[in-house]
């Protein structure tokens, strides 16, 4: 019997586990280059010079607004670094979309087509083509993941 209780805790805290929502993450930007975990991951910390949290627009981060919903944090570092990085505009001629396509990062609409995003970042995204049934697209969106 307390095996059996044991096993419905288990599967009951599992379920409740896999349920939660996940929480939005910031975009962290180093060097005006949106950055994914694998790269950030890599950098270190002692180079680093400021870091600077932004909750709500402002002339510093104007290029980036579309991207502050959840917070952007700007890394500056001592020296400059090479971030294999292209323009959201490159990113959509990469997967051949049209210029009409929507790009989402972290499921935030990215309007500005210049924003620089690291190349590792395309690694993990994904394109979805518009479906009536399962959409409501006009376009093709390219989803980008940060994490």
């Amino acid at each position: 019997m307390k095996k059996i209780i044991f096993s419905l805790i288990l599967s009951f805290a599992f379920i409740l586990n896999s349920a939660q929502t996940t929480e939005p993450k910031p975009i962290v930007i180093v060097q005006n280059v949106v950055m994914g975990n694998l790269t950030l991951n890599s950098l270190d910390p002692n180079k680093i010079e400021q870091v600077q949290v932004y909750k709500t627009p402002s002339t510093e981060t104007a290029k980036f607004d579309d991207l502050i919903k959840n917070g952007l944090i700007n890394i500056t570092l001592k020296e400059k670094m090479t971030i294999e990085s292209l323009t959201i505009s490159e990113a959509k001629k990469r997967f051949k979309l049209p210029a009409n396509a929507l790009v989402f990062l972290n499921d935030i609409a990215v309007h500005d087509e210049n924003i620089l995003i690291a190349e590792d970042l395309l690694k993990t995204s994904s394109v979805i083509d518009p479906d009536k049934k399962t959409n409501n697209y006009s376009a093709p969106v390219l989803k980008i993941k940060t994490d």
